[in-house]
């Protein structure tokens, strides 16, 4: 049984019982009204009869008096069902040819007790079935003497009627209201109570299935509005566990696929010492070999050229082989406040000699607000030599002649330097971005490249605790932020060993 129900049924019940109980007073209140309006009518008029028989003789005068009582009782409606009876001094009856009302009371079962005994009183008395108000008052003569006494009848079918009537309406308006009531609390219980219980369940379920954002709103009922709240509240502690649980799952997988990455490159570092070693002997050899004939048979020029040609291979593989150690094996690093311009200028220079003879000249402009910033020589020529190749090999492929460097104050405070590197060549593709700082990532020809320059580069940057980042945004070439420190951190020395 719901809620709605049980409140329907309770509250109708109680309403039941209590209006039974009002119900109940109001009658037995009515019925002693009525009466007291009976007994201000019968009263008056049975003394009214005795005063005036008083000076009449009983046993002589019998026939006047029903004239007497004709013209004594008033001829009204709500005295219909009145009775006169006249007694004689032994109590006896006397037959009088005047009645009134229609079906005046078989006087057979009324036997008034001896007049010596009767005395003015009133009685309620059943004759013929039906319930009569009994008023008996003694006629005095004028001695004193009793002669006889009258008594008035008035019949309470009239009473027992009104009050019938009275219990039909109650009943009725009892009935009506109640239904009333109880459909009205029913209505009220199912917008109120039933209705927000149940959005509430269906909350609960969904809840249960994963739709952890639902949310309820309020009903207005105050005790249903606080476990609403604690409802919203449930669901949204655990909507935040799941998405922290959901978080730390992927931290999780990010780290596990980190830690296999490291371990991969820690393989590759060990095999690269391995190979360096392998390799670096024939190498030398063959370097060797070239340069001799070289030397023997310079004048002819094929040969020249192709012997030059071997020279340049085998340097190509020097130079990837040093690639490879760098990366596998750690430098010390010499931190120490440091000259941009001077760093700047021998990058260039090694590029440039790197580049070649017959290619169009680079520019390099310069924009240095900050001259000096604090980290180690080697490892800052190293990140601007493996810029400066990337942008060379764009400019050779896509066109672009210039090279900015600027440099400024990062933030509010001059701790941190923003080094700006741009090239003005065809950029980088933008399903490229996310994946230069890959190692072993290039777009470069085989042969031409290794895919560690930008990786060396950031992991360089990362040792002087700082970062370098692509600007995704900018759009004509590529621009690259470099954020280094301008001193040293103030519980090291001004120079250290990385």
């Amino acid at each position: 049984m719901n809620i709605a129900t049980r409140l329907f049924l309770y509250t109708a019940t109680l309403f039941l019982l209590n209006s039974l109980a009002f119900g109940y007073l109001s009658i037995q209140d009515e019925r002693a009204h009525l009466l007291r309006e009976v007994r201000m009518l019968a009263w008056p008029l049975a003394r009214t009869l005795a005063a005036t028989f008083k000076y009449y003789h009983m046993e002589e005068q019998e026939e006047r008096l029903g004239e007497i009582i004709h013209a004594v009782v008033p001829h009204e409606k709500r005295l219909t069902g009145l009775t006169i009876n006249i007694y004689d001094r032994q109590g006896r009856r006397i037959d009088l040819a005047f009645e009134h009302g229609s079906q005046p009371p078989p006087h057979a079962e009324r036997r008034p007790a001896p007049l010596a005994s009767l005395e003015a009183g009133e009685d309620i008395v059943r004759l013929g079935g039906q319930e009569y108000f009994s008023v008996v008052t003694p006629i005095m003569d004028s001695r004193g003497a009793a002669q006889g006494a009258v008594e008035v009848l008035l019949s309470l079918d009239g009473i027992g009627r009104t009050l019938r009537d009275q219990v039909r309406r109650l009943a009725l308006f009892i009935l009506l209201t109640a239904l009333l009531l109880g459909l009205l609390l029913y209505l009220l219980s199912r917008w109120s109570i039933t209705g927000p219980i149940t959005r509430l369940r269906e909350a609960a379920r969904r809840l249960g299935r994963g739709d952890l954002g639902l949310r309820i709103d309020k009903s207005g009922v105050k005790e249903l509005d606080d476990l609403i709240d604690e409802f919203n509240r449930m669901a949204h502690n655990i909507e935040s566990a799941t998405r922290r649980r959901e978080q730390l799952f992927a931290e999780k997988i990010k780290l596990a696929r980190s830690l296999r990455h490291k371990d991969k490159l820690a393989s590759i570092g060990q095999l690269a010492s391995g190979l360096a070693h392998e390799i670096g002997t024939p190498l030398n050899v063959i370097s060797g070999r070239a340069e001799r004939l070289l030397a023997k048979h310079g004048g002819d020029p094929a040969l020249a050229e192709n012997l030059r040609r071997i020279l340049v291979q085998a340097e190509r593989i020097a130079a990837i082989m040093r690639h490879m150690l760098a990366f596998a094996r750690k430098p010390t690093a010499v931190f120490r406040e440091v000259s941009l311009e001077k760093v700047i200028e021998e990058a260039f220079a090694l590029c440039l000699v790197k580049q070649g003879a017959g290619r169009p000249t680079v520019r390099r402009r310069l924009d240095l607000q900050v001259a000096t910033v604090y980290g180690d020589e080697d490892g800052l020529r190293q990140v601007f030599v493996n810029l400066i190749m990337n942008s060379l090999h764009a400019m050779r492929e896509g066109g672009g002649r210039t090279i900015a460097i600027g440099s400024r104050t990062a933030g509010t405070t001059d701790d941190e330097v923003e080094i700006e590197y741009a090239d003005d060549g065809p950029g980088v593709p933008d399903e490229l971005k996310d994946r230069i700082f890959d190692p072993f990532f290039t777009t470069k020809d085989v042969g031409e490249g290794t895919g560690l320059g930008l990786f060396i580069a950031a992991n360089i940057v990362e040792e002087h605790h700082g970062r370098l980042e692509l600007d995704h945004d900018f759009v004509q070439g590529a621009r690259f932020r470099l954020f280094l420190r301008r001193r040293p951190p103030e519980a090291e020395g001004a120079e250290h060993d990385g």
